[in-house]
């Protein structure tokens, strides 16, 4: 079998997986969402330095504090994965560049649009343009790793080799 098809195939079903996951996500109602980021905010108090001495009280108030910036950075970092998935797999067309990277950030932002109204259904959730608009930024940044690697790769490969002569 071809290696791009293989690569495609891959790419494709990572993309799936991943949207899957996403999916599984915004079905969680409220709160068990809030449950599930607070308890992983929880445990990371627990081994951070310098939190050992700290009261219930205050230990509530920094998961709290802390629980909005884990749930926001989860939605940018499994976007941003989406974003390297989906540009991984454009890549194994024979497009330009530029369309490559409008066609995974189309895919992307449309993905985050969709994810939002599902949230819509699932008790104690809401659809915020704001999670939009982070998700679009995971996806961008995303499809920038795979850019720069590809770029790298390239420039590395296009360079010319030196023969040493005595």
């Amino acid at each position: 079998m071809n290696k791009n098809i293989v690569t495609r195939v891959i790419f494709l079903i990572l993309i799936i997986i991943n949207c899957i996951v996403i999916f599984i996500f915004s079905s969680q109602n409220g709160e068990k969402s809030s449950n599930v980021s607070g308890s992983f905010v929880k445990q990371i108090i627990e081994i951070l330095p310098g939190t050992e001495n700290l009261s219930k009280s205050e230990k509530e108030q920094l998961t709290e504090n802390l629980q909005f910036v884990v749930r926001k950075g989860a939605h940018f970092s499994i976007y941003a994965l989406l974003g390297v998935f989906t540009m991984g797999f454009m890549n194994t067309f024979n497009i330009s560049a530029r369309r490559k990277i409008l066609f995974a950030f189309i895919f992307g932002l449309l993905y985050a649009i969709t994810d939002e109204i599902h949230q819509l259904f699932s008790s104690g959730r809401t659809a915020k343009i704001m999670d939009v608009g982070i998700d679009s930024l995971g996806v961008i940044f995303g499809i920038l790793i795979i850019s720069l690697i590809i770029y790298l790769i390239n420039r590395k490969n296009s360079k010319p080799k030196r023969i040493i002569t005595n």
